[in-house]
């Protein structure tokens, strides 16, 4: 579900508790709180890289010295061409955010564009400076009539950035509906859409660093002076080089795609997008910072279980495989593991392990486990923190049922409710912009014995104490012997 919480709700939270504490305590202070909030709602989106409203992308996460250069405003037949020449004659590739109006007066630009390998992200219809200003029907219009622009080219961006940086509350909810993220910028040369180009090289090149996202324009200069614009990007490039900055695309930089090939449909979701992005650093994510303590939680249990529960199984269906930090040992003890994951990138990284390993036996299927097919029966089948991302569970595991070998096992570790997890799903509200389900004891066993599975086995770990029963639920539930399996849809 959808549910995007910001840094600003917790200020807004506090402000309003003061403000209600202060009442009785000082009254002619009591404003203040609700003041600061307004004046911060003011000043933060004017400062392109704070995430005051919504997460915002201005830097990379690439380890080396990598920068990717962006260009705004665009396309313009004066400069657009001219500049793909220039950027083909340096070995380089670029992002475009453009506006939809110039894509759709200059479709042949566009081609080229792409044609040159050159990404493309969404810089709204028409470009208002003023568009955060309007309401969220406006903003929503401007963000998705240039999407329907693009889609005519065969893409679809993934990627945003707002006229002149700035953001708004409402922002990120379209965003999210749209499978979209925020992309804004950490160096530029204050030329005020080419208004200003005298020096532009220079004023970037004192100030560059690694992981930079360099904002230009590709637009007509005031004046009409293209040559020396073009002269001022071409030293930009060099200098660069230079200082031994890598020039990279932004989506390597960043570590997720900026623009999506094909129809919108196809396109990734929230989920997805997440999960795409962290792909490189889940496994270290994973074991090294405070999600470790529950993964190591999981691992411990399923390593008990595996013995009884995987060895000689014929084939495992594992929901939300991820990486792989259980598949390969799974694919261990069984015949065949088939691996679903809505994360293209998160697979990849599962794929290179498994041959790394050299390990054969694992089918790799990427797709949304609740809406793709499911082909025979298994054993087993198994997720880990997976299932709180299903949208139906109840319909899941009864559509499951008819998959699983009479006598087979369904075996996951899921959310608890709780207090203690109530807070780790803001934290992943704020996060992800998604609200993860969490259930009780109860309603998983209800979920269960609707589906037809028997012998349920509910245990709570993690956290456990007088003031919580924990906050995760280990699952293991069995097909009767005697059902007869489908097999089929």
């Amino acid at each position: 579900m959808i549910c995007p919480l910001s840094p600003a709700h917790f200020v807004a939270l506090g402000a309003f508790q003061l403000f209600t504490a202060l009442l009785f305590i000082n009254l002619s202070l009591a404003p203040i709180p609700l003041l600061t909030f307004i004046f911060l709602c003011g000043i933060a989106p004017l400062f392109p890289r704070v995430s005051f409203f919504l997460p915002i992308i201005s830097n990379g996460r690439n380890k080396g010295r990598g920068v990717a250069l962006t260009f705004d405003d665009g396309p313009d037949p004066e400069v657009t061409p001219l500049l793909l020449e220039l950027l083909a004659r340096h070995g380089v590739t670029a992002t475009f955010f453009v506006t939809g109006v110039r894509a759709e007066r200059y479709p042949d630009i566009m081609r080229a564009l792409l044609t040159a390998g050159h990404a493309i992200g969404n810089h709204s219809y028409s470009h208002s400076p003023f568009l955060m200003l309007k309401g969220g029907s406006t903003l929503r219009r401007e963000i998705v009539s240039a999407q329907h622009i693009f889609l005519q080219f065969g893409i679809v961006p993934l990627a945003f950035r707002p006229p002149v940086g700035i953001t708004n509350p409402l922002l990120w909810r379209i965003l999210l509906e749209n499978g979209m993220f925020c992309v804004n910028f950490s160096r530029r040369a204050a030329d005020f859409g080419n208004r200003r180009v005298k020096d532009l090289a220079h004023k970037i090149l004192a100030k560059v660093m690694p992981n930079d996202i360099i904002l230009l324009h590709d637009v007509a200069p005031r004046g009409g002076d293209v040559t020396q614009l073009l002269r001022e990007f071409s030293t930009l490039i060099e200098g660069l080089k230079e200082k031994g900055m890598n020039i990279l695309p932004l989506a390597q930089l960043i570590g997720k795609e900026v623009m999506h090939r094909g129809s919108a449909d196809s396109g990734p979701n929230q989920a997805e997008q997440f999960y795409n992005g962290l792909a490189a650093t889940y496994d270290q994510e994973q074991f090294t910072t405070a999600v470790s303590m529950s993964r190591s939680t999981e691992y411990k249990l399923y390593s008990a279980r595996r013995p009884l529960l995987f060895a000689g199984s014929k084939r495992v269906l594992e929901i939300g495989a991820g990486t792989g930090v259980f598949t390969l040992n799974i694919a261990r003890d069984c015949a065949e593991v088939v691996a679903v994951d809505i994360s293209e990138n998160m697979l990849k990284q599962l794929q290179n392990k498994a041959d790394a390993e050299g390990v054969k036996n694992i089918r790799i299927l990427k797709g949304n486990v609740e809406k793709m097919p499911l082909e025979g029966c298994f054993s087993v089948a198994c997720a880990f923190s997976a299932l709180e991302y299903l949208v139906d569970l109840p319909a899941f595991f009864t559509r499951l049922a008819h998959h699983i070998e009479p006598g087979g096992t369904v075996y996951f570790i899921t959310a608890r409710s709780s207090l203690f997890r109530f807070f780790t799903q803001i934290g992943n509200a704020m996060r992800q912009g998604l609200w993860l389900k969490a259930h009780s004891r109860r309603e998983i066993a209800e979920m269960l014995t609707t589906a037809g599975f028997e012998r349920i086995a509910i245990s709570s770990h993690l956290l456990k104490s007088f003031l919580s029963g924990g906050m995760l639920l280990e699952v293991v539930a069995h097909k009767p012997v005697t059902a007869s399996a489908s097999g089929g849809e």
